[in-house]
């Protein structure tokens, strides 16, 4: 759980981040957490390597998940993770929306949610304003 997290540890993944889950935080309704990548019942430790900034959409989205099935595919994968893979290998924007390039990046979009109408209008407004 977020609240598990040390301080110290909690400031430095929100530093590595730079305050940015997809959404700024400046933008957000609520502050940003620190999300087990695997999560602490699957084993997963609170360290800075199993650590992500996520916002409060994302984070309740992926819940306990370590993956989904792919839409595409029907095989279990596990969800994009930030510490070893590279975003532009897995996704690009068209416009607001978020593409997946790769079974990870499939099921990240589509158990977080990332392409809800609401999330694109947000997204589309703060690309507009230059804050995305």
């Amino acid at each position: 759980m977020a609240a598990d997290v040390p301080a110290d540890l909690r400031r430095a993944i929100n530093e590595r981040a730079a305050g940015h889950c997809l959404l700024p935080e400046s933008a957000a309704l609520h502050r940003h957490e620190p999300d087990h990548i695997v999560p602490v019942q699957h084993d997963g430790g609170t360290v800075s390597h199993n650590l992500a900034l996520a916002c409060f959409r994302c984070n309740r989205f992926k819940g306990p998940n370590v993956g989904s099935y792919d839409p595409d595919t029907g095989s279990l994968v596990a969800f994009f993770n930030p510490r070893i893979h590279v975003w532009l290998e897995h996704f690009r924007f068209d416009g607001a929306e978020i593409v997946p390039l790769t079974s990870e990046a499939r099921v990240t979009v589509k158990i977080f949610r990332l392409n809800a109408p609401d999330r694109m209008t947000e997204r589309r407004a703060l690309m507009e304003a230059g804050a995305f």
